[in-house]
C-alpha cells in the first residue's frame, strides 16, 4: 500500500508540460526529447530532462530545434538567438506560460507571449 501511495504522490509532483501553447495568437507545438544516450526519448516530466535534451518548436512558419541550456536552476533551451524556458532564476517555474524570446540582429530582445490555449 505504501508503494502505491508513493507512486501516486510522485505522479502529482512531476512537472508535466503541455505540448501546445498559444503564442502571440498562433498555435505553437513544443516537443522535448532527451538524447544523452541517442534514444531521442520524449520527455513528459521536466524533472527528467537530461544533458542531451532539446526542444523542437513549430510555430507559424518557423521550426526550431533548441538545445538545453546549462544554467543552474533553470529548465530552458536556447541557441542564443531563440530562448524557450519553463523555469528561470527570476520568475521561477512557469510551465503554463513558458518564455519565448527572440534576439534580432540589432541585439534587441523580442518577448513573445505564450500561454496554455483556452
Amino acid at each position: 500500500m505504501m508503494n502505491i501511495l508513493s507512486f501516486l504522490l510522485s505522479l502529482l509532483m512531476s512537472i508535466t508540460p503541455s505540448s501546445t501553447f498559444d503564442c502571440d495568437g498562433e498555435v505553437l507545438k513544443a516537443t522535448i526529447r532527451n538524447n544523452l544516450n541517442g534514444d531521442f526519448a520524449r520527455v513528459i516530466d521536466l524533472e527528467q530532462v537530461d544533458q542531451g535534451a532539446f526542444v523542437v518548436l513549430d510555430w507559424k512558419d518557423i521550426s526550431l530545434m533548441l538545445p538545453i541550456s546549462f544554467q543552474a536552476g533553470e529548465i530552458s533551451f536556447t541557441d542564443r538567438k531563440w530562448l524557450w524556458s519553463y523555469q528561470d532564476n527570476e520568475q521561477g517555474l512557469h510551465v503554463e506560460s513558458p518564455r519565448l524570446a527572440q534576439r534580432i540582429p540589432s541585439g534587441e530582445i523580442i518577448e513573445h507571449e505564450c500561454k496554455l490555449p483556452q
